[in-house]
């Protein structure tokens, strides 16, 4: 019983060292970070739920009021997080001299991109809240 029990350990150890694990444990814990970062336990636990805002005729993600969260703001929101994750992951395989010099500026400069474009979506969002 205990060889099997050995057997069975080592098997499982043999597949949580693989590459493609470790990568699908990044990839989860860059999106539960997010949508953490975002507002979902505000969201889930907070009792209003309103998916976008009409105010003044005009739909809004954004509802201009500190306490209160639309759901469309959750979802952009980890949206540009998840961008600005992107981005600063592309800016350490840039750096990591496995490419070209050609295609590691190429990387900086799109990794640069999105970290701007996120850096200017929450920024926007935030002030489009108050």
């Amino acid at each position: 019983m205990s060889k099997r029990l050995w057997r069975f350990l080592n098997g499982i150890v043999e597949a949580l060292s693989t590459p493609a694990f470790q990568e699908a444990v990044i990839v989860a814990t860059v999106i539960a970070t997010s949508l953490i970062l975002a507002g979902i336990v505000y969201g889930l636990f907070s009792g209003v739920n309103i998916g976008v805002a009409f105010v003044g005729n005009v739909i809004r993600v954004f509802y201009p009021d500190q306490r209160v969260q639309t759901i469309a703001e959750l979802l952009v929101t980890a949206t540009f997080y998840m961008l600005g994750f992107a981005g600063l992951l592309l800016y350490s395989q840039a750096f990591s001299r496995r490419f070209s010099g050609r295609a590691s500026r190429y990387m900086l400069v799109f990794s640069s991109l999105l970290v701007i474009v996120a850096a200017l979506g929450l920024l926007g969002g935030h002030l489009s809240k108050s």
